[in-house]
């Protein structure tokens, strides 16, 4: 694969720019949510493992162990900006955005280009089913191992046409980091293949290249798995094994494609004699290999919007190349996509912007009340009782907002079924 140097490289910059100021439109208005309940514990966790002297504690938590760069890029934001809502959606937005302009550069590759990683890059950012990813603060493992992800395999690429250590090195380091981001990381693995599609003669350098990566992925599981009673995914009903997790994958591919992207799969069937197929079936084979880590989810038919923040990557090529082939008809071609962003951002502000605002009163309710009972008593004990979630997420958000110790926060567990709402009494020394 050789890289295309394009004529005009201050083109691709104002293409690249325009793209990714464009992305921030569906999650504008998500900016002025306030904090859902599991960032509260997001904060507190990068509170206490951002220094060094705690990190052999997160080593040893089979859970969070794997989200170590979102716990530290957490704890670095609150200790430089804080970890006011604003601060953090704005930090997820951002986030958001680089992983667009990771797509974009992919169009370096003559096996891609520009006029597939471009409209990629749009329509993936547009993309209303992984909008969980970034509007919930909570989600930033799935956007940091999405930019590990697709920074291993762009340095893989590079180290594969030019043969410099430096990028090899450069794409295990990404491979680590992906791993200490999520579990998923591991679709990495799989990733390394993609060259072999256009040049499968070269597969000894492949297998070779590969080893340490496979053989990190099986020391990881081997840990994760040795841990698994204290996994606490593994022991809330979070995920299962089990076949279940074939019409898991059934369902959340079907419903990733939604009808623009079964639509794409048209334009290219209907095209099929003038396409070169290599690149639509490395994005068809994205789909399941991204989903699959996810799919043995137990709780729910299908995964959660979240988690296909890295396989609809696979969606959005297929509609660029879909694109390139209606833009024969520029006007049409426009009109289309005009109509997915308009749908999408309208989507995500007026249909999804709501829920996350209910999701969020659970803690911003209890808040509230808690202020109002314990005016400027800040030495009081707080009873927190009929709380639905995680009895920690409420000693967290009420010792964050009301300064008490967390000690003097007592949580009681939820036993009776006539609960409606979350209430707060207050204790008397």
């Amino acid at each position: 694969m050789i890289d295309t140097v394009p004529r005009l490289r201050g083109r691709v910059a104002v293409w690249t720019a325009l793209v990714c100021l464009s992305c921030t439109l569906p999650y504008l208005r998500a900016l002025t949510l306030p904090a859902i309940s599991d960032t509260y514990l997001q904060v507190w966790l990068g509170k206490k493992y951002l220094s060094f002297e705690t990190w052999p504690e997160l080593a040893a938590d089979a859970l969070y162990r794997c989200r170590a760069t979102s716990i530290w890029l957490t704890g670095a934001t609150d200790a430089l900006l804080g970890s006011s809502p604003l601060v953090l959606k704005t930090e997820s937005l951002l986030l958001h955005i680089l992983n667009v302009a990771l797509i974009v550069s992919l169009g370096q590759f003559s096996k891609i280009g520009y006029r597939v990683s471009i409209p990629a890059g749009l329509l993936w950012g547009f993309n209303e089913r992984h909008h969980e990813a970034v509007m919930w603060y909570a989600s930033l493992p799935e956007q940091l191992v999405f930019s590990f992800v697709l920074l291993t395999l762009f340095a893989w690429l590079k180290w594969w046409q030019h043969d410099k250590p430096i990028y090899y090195v450069a794409s295990l380091g990404a491979f680590l980091l992906a791993l200490l981001s999520k579990e998923s990381g591991v679709v990495a693995c799989a990733l390394l293949g993609v060259p072999l599609v256009y040049e499968p003669r070269r597969w000894r350098r492949a297998v070779r290249g590969a080893i340490p990566f496979f053989a990190i992925s099986v020391l990881y599981f081997a840990f994760n798995i040795s841990a698994r009673d204290q996994h606490l995914h593994w022991n809330d009903g979070t995920f299962k094994f089990g076949w279940h997790f074939l019409p898991v994958m059934f369902n959340s591919t079907a419903r990733l494609f939604s009808a623009w992207g079964f639509a794409a799969l048209a334009v290219l069937i209907y095209f099929r004699k003038l396409i070169d197929w290599r690149l639509p079936w490395i994005a068809l084979l994205w789909i399941p290999i991204a989903l699959a880590p996810y799919s043995f989810v137990a709780y729910q038919p299908r995964v959660p919007s979240r988690h296909v923040y890295l396989a609809s990557l696979g969606v959005a090529i297929l509609l660029a190349l879909a694109c390139q082939f209606l833009f024969t008809r520029r006007r049409l071609a426009v009109g289309l996509i005009l109509i997915y962003m308009t749908f999408n951002t309208g989507y995500i502000w007026f249909y999804k912007h709501g829920q996350f605002v209910e999701r969020a009163d659970v803690t911003e309710n209890l808040i509230r009340e808690a202020k109002l009972l314990t005016g400027e008593n800040r030495s009081s004990q707080l009873r927190v009782s009929c709380f639905p979630l995680a009895p920690e997420i409420a000693s967290i958000a009420l010792g964050q907002h009301l300064g008490l110790d967390e000690a003097a926060i007592r949580v009681e567990a939820v036993n009776d079924s006539t609960c409606s709402k979350p209430r707060v009494d207050l204790i008397q020394d």
